[in-house]
Order: structure tokens, then sequence, then C-alpha cells
């Protein structure tokens, strides 16, 4: 708006015809954030073998990022001593410092012990973050966005698939299976209930489409 308002100021000043425009109103849309399907997520981790160190990796943190729903953020400052395997929970660690312990899902209990077993055997040094990368260092936020982007590439899915697809995703199936949007926002670490809401329109999105194709009457 300020930009709009300083360029109306030049041209007027600069210009004999002169644009006299009170006021600018602008009609905020709604962003719909990206997701995948239940069957393209799997068809993701699926995809990948703990065959190696690497190929681990990339499979535990598509699983990690869907399981959890954590941002890209959180899910390179995660460390081992963050993960409770006796109680099946993971501390996150979100924006301002803020801490949230989130279940670990069965699936992802596999795949985090598979990897963990390649990771020391991998790096002998006493490195805490969970996720690495192949020099032995914590790994980069950009490092992740690559990953994320390159599977989704290799197995034809659409070419806009970032982290935080996953973790769209993930808040939209809990929410087609029942979840409650305070238990979500609980999940999701939102500070507000107003930011979870975005899902709900994703939801009725889905359930129309569901109705359409099923009620009799519809």
């Amino acid at each position: 708006m300020s930009s709009i308002m300083q360029y109306l100021d030049w041209h007027n000043n600069n210009y004999k015809t002169k644009i006299d425009i009170k006021r600018i109103d602008f009609k905020t849309g709604i962003y719909l954030p990206d997701t995948l399907s239940v069957n393209e997520i799997t068809l993701l981790i699926d995809s990948l073998f703990h065959t190696n160190f690497i190929e681990s990796r990339n499979k535990t943190i598509l699983d990690f990022m869907y399981s959890t729903a954590c941002r890209v953020s959180e899910l390179c400052e995660v460390k081992i001593s963050d993960i409770d395997f006796e109680d099946d929970y993971i501390k996150l660690t979100g924006k301002g410092n803020k801490q949230r312990l989130v279940p670990i899902g069965t699936e992802l209990k596999v795949n985090l012990f598979k990897y963990i077993k390649l990771r020391s055997d991998f790096v002998k040094n006493n490195i805490s973050y969970l996720f690495i990368s192949k020099n032995k260092n914590k790994l980069e936020r950009t490092s992740v966005y690559r990953v994320v982007k390159n599977i989704a590439l290799n197995n034809n899915l659409k070419n806009n698939v970032h982290p935080h697809t996953l973790r769209h995703s993930a808040a939209t199936h809990m929410l087609e299976s029942g979840c409650d949007l305070r238990t979500l926002q609980e999940f999701l670490g939102h500070s507000s209930v107003s930011t979870t809401k975005i899902y709900t329109k994703l939801t009725k999105e889905f359930l129309s489409e569901i109705f359409q194709e099923s009620h009799p009457r519809a």
C-alpha cells in the first residue's frame, strides 16, 4: 500500500494528468496451503529404504515431518535426547523457543530405530542433532527443502511440494479424521487457534467434494 501511494505522489508531482485516489482497499483472500493425499504421502515415504545412511535419513525425515507435523526449523533442531522411546514422545522446540511434546507413531518409531542404527555406524563423534548431513554436521533447512522437493519430483508428484506441505497435509488429514481444532492447535504449536482455522476451510472443501460424489440428493 505504501509503495503504491509513493508512486502516486511521484506521478502527480511529475505529470500533468493527475491520479486522484482517496483510498485503496484490497480484498484479502484466504491462503489455502497445498496438501498431498494420504496415498501420496505413503508413496513418498515408501519409495525410500534403509539401505544406507542418506536414504535412511531422507526416509525418516519424510516420516518425521508428516507424523509430527513439525516445522522444518523444528526438525533441524531435534536432538536424539529429545526422543523418549519409553513413553513414545518427541520434544519439539518451536517459535520463541516454546517446547511441546508430540507422540511418536508406530511406523515412525520403526523408522527412527532403523535410522539411528545406521546413523551410529555413520558418525562416531558425539554430535547431538538427530538429522545430520553427509559431512556429519547439523542438517540445514535448505538441505531439507532439497530433499523433499527431489523425492517428490522423483515420484512424479507436483513440483511445488516442500517441507511445509507435509505439515499442512498432516493437519488436514487429522481434521478430516475427526481431530478437534483445539487439539490440533496444540499438536501444531500454534499460539492462536485462529491460525489453525485455515485448515477447516480445506476440510469443508473435502466434505463438499465427498458430499457431491456420494450423497443421493447432492
